[in-house]
């Protein structure tokens, strides 16, 4: 009996590790298990030919709310096509969306929570080995009927299977890790919050997995732990993989609450790019934090935070969401204000999803926040924010991740905000001049990207009452613009300063007016002749003779 395990991933370098667990397990004879992955933002008639192509007696889709709609469709497709076809669900839409979604997709059978030893057990009763009601975590129906098997205990770690086949090429994609599985935290609006058992996978086992991820050929292995330094080896892998001979970045994700200081010691160790961290704060107002089961006070993590950024060597992403329960705009602009001001190399702004299965879920409408009936679930309006609150945040968002979260911006945005006190502000206006100016529907080219902000900083800095200096942004403008655009020129209404004889050929030497790295690493602004060498081919600059300053 052919399976088709298969799922649509956002983004064609992430790879579903669901399935590869799945397809790794130790199936009965008389199972073929093939898998296929796609992307959301495939052409639905050539994903569904492919599934056809495999003629599988079986499929089973992965499902999550980036793609739940597309699933649905696919669904109904391949029902048309073959009504004798059967559908298996499973995945975080799935485990909550229960006898529903079974008969509003018309699907066959659905896998709640944990899936490798329902599914391994589900191609025993295909085969006719067991009977379908005796396997544990699995509901399925016959007709308008659906049944509702008892549910299955958790599995010990060791016995969930490495997930990537021995020669499989990960080259310009991400790999996936778990160390543990469970969360600490009781957070109301995630899904985290209905797993109680943490459990951990024991540190050999995760030294061996990582070694066999390093000859897939990935770059980056993402552990997708929920609260990676709980546990009790993260200290001990972390010295290993900074010890090891890779240019392999690591992901994990953190929680600040956690943070301890021998932590901070042995990341201190890392070499640039070996670690990167993400920290999920959400909100700095207590009262918000308290609303969402997750009690903490910025005030006294603060520190940690600001220890966690001045490591140069660790990129950091640290998030927030909007729209939580008790929020209202004003204390978003102090969360915002209070989590910029610690310089994470990203600032992530998401918007709360209230999914079904979690406790927020139920108490959404006495809370009074609306949010879409549909994938992903986003909010709309709160007592805290109305929609128009929702949706200039979202243009902020926007701006935020091009002018500062890219990185492509960086000298500029420094100086840009260097005396702010409140750079929300900053991004709420630029996105709202982007939304009237149309750039949010068309984007700018990139060129257009430098001038637009050229212009918006000094009339907005102006009419602030702290007037930037016009050639000092020009400059930073300059040096961005030669560090990560990866052109030989440079756009017209940026100077540029004649070299002197011999100094150079031009467009690989130029010559700043302003030290714009010593401003970078100080903060302050030097107006001196400072020649950089550049690789355009890179983007970025390069060591030399010519490098450094002239006085």
């Amino acid at each position: 009996m052919k399976i088709l395990l298969t799922a649509l991933n956002s983004k064609y370098i992430h790879t579903n590790i669901a399935l590869r667990y799945l397809e790794n397990m130790p199936l009965p004879e008389g199972i073929e298990c093939l898998r296929e992955e796609f992307t959301v933002n495939e052409d639905l008639s050539w994903v569904l030919e492919k599934i056809i192509e495999r003629r599988p007696k079986v499929v089973a889709f992965s499902v999550y709310i980036w793609n739940f709609s597309r699933v649905k469709t696919l669904i109904t497709l391949l029902k048309a096509l073959d009504g004798e076809m059967k559908i298996l669900l499973g995945g975080p839409e799935a485990t909550y969306g229960g006898e529903d979604l079974l008969l509003e997709l018309q699907a066959d059978y659905l896998i709640r929570g944990e899936g490798e030893k329902t599914f391994q057990e589900f191609c025993q009763a295909m085969l006719g080995l067991i009977d379908m009601s005796s396997v544990r975590g699995l509901s399925y129906r016959e007709g308008d009927k659906v049944y509702h098997n008892p549910s299955r205990e958790k599995m010990d770690l060791l016995e969930v299977p490495y997930p990537y086949g021995v020669e499989e090429n990960l080259v310009g994609k991400i790999a996936y890790m778990e160390a543990s599985r469970g969360c600490p935290y009781r957070c109301s609006y995630c899904l985290s919050s209905a797993e109680r058992d943490l459990r951990f996978l024991p540190l050999p086992e995760i030294l061996q997995r990582v070694e066999k991820l390093l000859r897939t050929g990935t770059r980056v292995v993402k552990f997708i732990d929920r609260t990676f330094n709980i546990h009790p080896e993260a200290v001990a892998l972390w010295r290993h993989l900074i010890a090891l001979d890779t240019e392999v970045t690591f992901h994990f994700e953190l929680s600040p609450t956690l943070l301890t200081a021998e932590q901070l010691e042995v990341l201190a160790m890392a070499p640039p790019g070996r670690i990167q961290l993400e920290v999920g704060i959400q909100s700095t107002t207590p009262k918000v934090l308290e609303n969402i089961r997750r009690p903490m006070a910025f005030s006294l993590i603060r520190e940690r935070l600001q220890s966690l950024n001045r490591l140069k060597a660790i990129h950091t992403h640290m998030d927030l969401i909007a729209g939580l329960p008790g929020d209202t705009l004003e204390d978003f602009r102090q969360s915002f204000n209070d989590v910029y001001a610690l310089k994470p190399d990203m600032l992530q702004l998401g918007f709360l999803k209230v999914i079904p299965g979690t406790p927020l879920a139920k108490d959404a409408q006495r809370l009074g926040i609306f949010h879409s009936p549909e994938p992903p679930y986003e909010v709309l309006k709160t007592p805290g924010m109305n929609y128009e609150d929702l949706r200039l945040l979202h243009h902020g968002e926007a701006v935020l991740d091009k002018y500062s979260n890219s990185g492509n911006f960086a000298a500029a945005m420094s100086y840009i905000l260097q005396e702010d006190e409140d750079p929300f502000a900053f991004f709420m206006a630029l996105g709202q001049a982007f939304k009237e100016n149309g750039h949010l529907d068309r984007a700018p080219g990139t060129q257009e990207y430098y001038r637009i902000l050229l212009e918006f900083a000094l009339d907005y800095r102006g009419g602030k009452g702290h007037p930037l200096d016009p050639l000092v942004l020009q400059e930073c403008l300059k040096y961005d613009w030669l560090k990560t655009s990866r052109k030989s020129f440079v756009p017209d209404f940026l100077p540029r300063h004649p070299l002197p004889k011999g100094g150079g050929k031009k467009g690989a030497v130029e010559r700043f007016i302003v030290d714009v790295p010593v401003f970078l690493e100080t903060g302050k602004v030097h107006f001196r002749d400072t020649f950089l060498i550049y690789d355009p081919n890179l983007g970025q600059f390069i060591p030399g003779l010519l490098s450094g300053t002239q006085g």
